[in-house]
């Protein structure tokens, strides 16, 4: 996720890639599918089934995720209708990185703020 494009917001530069991770996971359905798939490759018949939900919203949550580079889809050879999906180790690994990085405060200045109004 290092070295990808920046989104500008408020004056805070933020990895592009992170923030659309970060806004992929913010859905609870999402968040589910990342746990289950944390176990092992699902069908996405044992998806739906586990989940409550058609196959048809599974796909649109996974299409999500494939695109944000945190899942793999993987097509049965002799019947491709047939997906399995498992998680993305280098897109993950990138995800933690790159929030390693965001969230690192070894270097944060630990001195008081003063209040603009206050400052003469």
């Amino acid at each position: 996720m290092a070295g990808r494009p920046t989104q500008a917001t408020r004056g805070v530069s933020v990895d592009t890639q992170l923030w659309l991770a970060l806004q992929a996971l913010a859905d609870p359905v999402r968040l589910r599918i990342v746990a289950l798939l944390r176990q092992r490759e699902q069908c996405v018949c044992h998806l739906t089934e586990e989940l409550g939900l058609s196959q048809g919203t599974i796909s649109h949550h996974m299409g999500i995720l494939r695109r944000v580079g945190l899942v793999q889809v993987r097509r049965d050879p002799s019947d491709a209708r047939w997906a399995y999906y498992r998680l993305d180790r280098e897109g993950l690994a990138a995800l933690q990185t790159a929030l390693a990085e965001l969230l690192d405060i070894s270097e944060t200045d630990a001195t008081p703020a003063e209040c603009c109004e206050r400052v003469q």
